[in-house]
């Protein structure tokens, strides 16, 4: 019974056009984006000044290099460095409306998190493991689905990592390395400010492997190291160079950088904080993959090359400072999980057993190794390729598909923007809830007070915002400064709540989501303020 257990060890099947365990993880998340919950992906509503800007690239073919989205700051110059995924995300949606959109981000997700399974199964992990890893890294990183251009460094970051750690393990060339890198950064650096971390993982590779130069100078290893070193400083070159691809050149570097010196903005915004360990599956989710990396370092005899260690170890540390970093922390430590859980392969394992559970185990044997050689992906491109056919249809395919993505209308406004369009409403006196600024402007295509680029506002005018909406003590005179003629705001927050009772204003209408006022007259010096 040995012998036929290492036979089977030593067969090498044919590569299979059956689905596997990836398909169905791809399928899985698309099915959940575009059915389960097909407003998830629109949860943020910002992704209306993205569309806005592709609106004004599509129609003038040129780049803005001022402000397009307000009246309060029309003319102060603007850098729009997500400005290709802005393209990209408006001629989606004027092809295919939302859904298109959808079909794009949510298979773009999905493709990801697939080839997150996929890696970890490549490293060695058996069947088991790597599909329980990646079902947690899944639930772990969907604390950040949203049709916004972030997901293009879920991508990026995939991919240079594996690049990075395939070079440093010798199964790709040099040149070849080099090449993928430089042209995945021109995309990156056109569609996410994040594109500064693929200078960092290039760094990291090429840091240690000094290291490791300098530790080992005389033995027959240095070698080995320096020519390494040369490889990943000449790539982190040739990666810092591409970042100059971009309509802005340098400026775009020196607008991130003034953003990433931080604010008490970017303090205080959902997504920049640290997670919560109370009754959050995404956060539960992050403590079993620590958990698990753990495991796999203290029981295996495998380890993670040192620079894929220190990899690993900066996303979890980012992940920890920001819930927006889960994602990629789980994109870079399944894979590693996978390759600390795969000393031995299974047919090793049965070997080791009894011959009565050797031959109930062999079949499963058997699937896991012909699992691995199915990798054509048929299923999931035939399921991608039917959601774009039905969603360039209008969201219907042969009465068998009904794509209803969007935003979800008991969250954003509906009935008032009507109003607003319809009563022809001075935008320049209006003032708006910030994350629903940049939709404002798409749909009505007028300017608006505020958005969600907090980078761009600055403090001073965020926090005269932020005492607008918090009826903080000077609240109305702000509004007067202003000249703030209609409010729109969601109908239980603090101003809506304050404008129901102040005189002067009369809600004019509402819907699900929000809440519109109008201002009527001033009030009269007789009149008791409360403020």
């Amino acid at each position: 019974m040995v012998e036929e257990t290492a036979e089977i060890k030593d067969k090498k099947p044919e590569s299979s056009p059956l689905p596997d365990v990836g398909d169905l993880l791809f399928i899985g998340v698309m099915y959940i984006l575009l059915f389960g919950r097909p407003h998830f992906l629109f949860q943020d509503a910002s992704i209306g000044w993205h569309l806005q800007a592709g609106k004004y690239i599509w129609q003038s073919h040129s780049i803005p290099y001022t402000d397009l989205f307000s009246y309060t700051f029309p003319d102060k110059a603007w850098v729009a460095y997500e400005w290709l995924f802005d393209l990209i995300a408006y001629a989606l949606t004027q092809a295919g409306g939302y859904n298109l959109l959808a079909v794009a981000v949510s298979g773009t997700i999905a493709f990801v998190l697939m080839k997150m399974y996929d890696r970890a199964r490549e490293y060695g992990a058996p069947l088991a493991l790597a599909t329980f890893a990646s079902i947690i890294g899944i639930l772990a990183s969907a604390v950040h689905w949203l049709a916004r251009p972030h997901i293009i460094t879920f991508l990026a970051v995939s991919y240079f990592v594996a690049i990075l750690e395939s070079f440093n393990k010798d199964e790709i060339k040099p040149g070849k390395m080099i090449g993928l890198l430089a042209l995945i950064m021109v995309l990156w650096v056109n569609c996410h400010p994040a594109f500064l971390l693929g200078i960092a993982l290039c760094g990291i590779y090429f840091g240690i492997n000094l290291l490791l130069y300098v530790k080992d100078r005389g033995l027959e290893t240095a070698s080995k190291y320096l020519e390494r070193t040369k490889v990943f400083f000449a790539a982190g070159f040739a990666v810092s160079m591409a970042t100059l691809l971009n309509p802005y050149g340098w400026n775009l570097h020196i607008y991130i950088f003034k953003y990433l010196r931080g604010s008490s903005i970017l303090e205080n915004t959902d997504e920049f904080l640290s997670p919560v360990f109370h009754d959050d599956i995404h956060a539960l989710c992050l403590e079993i993959l620590f958990f698990l990396l753990i495991v796999g370092a203290a029981v295996s005899k495998k380890k993670l090359s040192a620079p894929y260690l220190i990899v690993v170890l900066m996303f979890l540390h980012l992940s920890l400072s920001a819930v927006r970093n889960i994602p990629l922390f789980a994109l870079i430590s399944v894979p590693a999980i996978g390759l600390l859980f795969s000393e031995h392969s299974i047919f090793d394992r049965i070997r080791a057993l009894p011959a009565n559970l050797q031959d109930k185990l062999r079949p499963f044997a058997e699937f896991d190794a012909q699992e691995l050689l199915s990798k054509r992906r048929f299923l999931s491109l035939a399921y991608f390729s039917t959601m774009v056919i039905a969603a360039l249809c209008g969201g219907s395919f042969m009465g068998i598909v009904n794509l209803n993505s969007g935003f979800d209308k008991t969250k954003v406004p509906t009935k008032t923007l009507s109003f607003i369009k319809k009563e022809h409403l001075n935008p320049d006196r209006g003032f708006n809830y910030d994350n629903w600024g940049g939709l404002l402007r798409y749909q009505l295509d007028q300017r608006v007070f505020i958005d969600d680029r907090a980078d761009f506002y600055g403090e001073e005018f965020y926090n005269q915002y932020g005492v607008i909406v918090q009826t903080r003590p000077g609240w109305r005179k702000l509004l007067e400064k202003h000249g703030i003629e209609w409010v729109l705001m969601p109908s239980d927050t603090k101003l809506a709540l304050a404008l129901k009772k102040e005189s002067g204003w009369r809600l004019a209408c509402q819907d699900a989501a929000s809440c519109l006022y109008l201002k009527t007259k001033v009030p009269s010096q007789g009149q008791p303020k409360t403020e």
